[in-house]
């Protein structure tokens, strides 16, 4: 346990330094306080210009997703990041080897900017919400999405070679939220071909106002969990 919480602890230091992965820990804060501030002032406005009752109100609740969403896969952004860095080094496979281990490794860089943003999504989104998002919708998303973030988390440590390249996919990853538009605007059966994409499901939850069908969303991010951490394992404590 001490040599988990040492390097978690060095983990946070080293996210602490750089202020590049500083902005991702606060960007949750800044997307919110737009959502929260200038889009009910863009609604009233649209609504007095158009002489509409409600024009963006109806996707306040995919706002919200949003913003729930999007926490996770900035804080283990950082983390891959971070992870990156020390394989650049060799630090990887050094520390896997002491008594943390490769689980503890991978816990303490994955596992608690995961475990870390889910609880905050919760939070972001009392504080930042526009729709009245029940709590158990609010608590299988917030899951659903940290599910996603260690998915962005091991795709950027699995694909990249070097950090440049895990900044690119970093904004790459964003393809992960395509899901959301796709539920949205495309027809069925056609939108069903995104079924793999966990947004999809958490869009569908949200449409459809059923948390049991963040079900499948949990379902999907858990198969690419287990895809890509078969590449993490061989790339980076192999």
């Amino acid at each position: 346990m001490k040599a988990f919480v040492s390097v978690t602890v060095q983990f946070i230091n080293q996210i602490f330094s750089d202020w590049m992965l500083i902005a991702l820990f606060v960007a949750p804060l800044l997307i919110g306080s737009v959502f929260r501030f200038a889009i009910p002032a863009l609604e009233m406005f649209l609504c007095g210009y158009f002489i509409r009752d409600a024009i963006l109100a109806p996707y306040f609740p995919i706002f919200d997703l949003v913003l729930i969403t999007m926490t996770p896969l900035l804080f283990t952004s950082a983390g891959a990041m971070i992870m990156l860095d020390e394989a650049d080094l060799g630090l990887t496979r050094a520390i896997s080897v002491t008594p943390v281990g490769r689980i503890g490794y991978l816990g303490s860089r994955v596992g608690v900017p995961a475990i870390t943003a889910t609880v905050l999504c919760f939070l972001i989104y009392k504080v930042f919400g526009l729709s009245g998002i029940e709590i158990p919708m609010i608590l299988s998303l917030s899951l659903c999405a940290g599910a996603l973030g260690i998915v962005v988390s091991l795709m950027i440590t699995s694909l990249a070679g070097n950090k440049v390249e895990g900044l690119a996919l970093t904004k790459l990853s964003g393809l992960l939220m395509a899901g959301i538009p796709v539920a949205l605007l495309v027809p069925a059966p056609i939108k069903y071909m995104s079924g793999i994409l966990p947004t999809y499901w958490m869009t569908e939850a949200v449409i459809h106002k059923n948390w049991l069908l963040t079900f499948p969303a949990m379902g999907t991010a858990l198969l690419w969990i287990m895809l890509f951490l078969r590449k993490f394992s061989r790339k980076v404590l192999a």
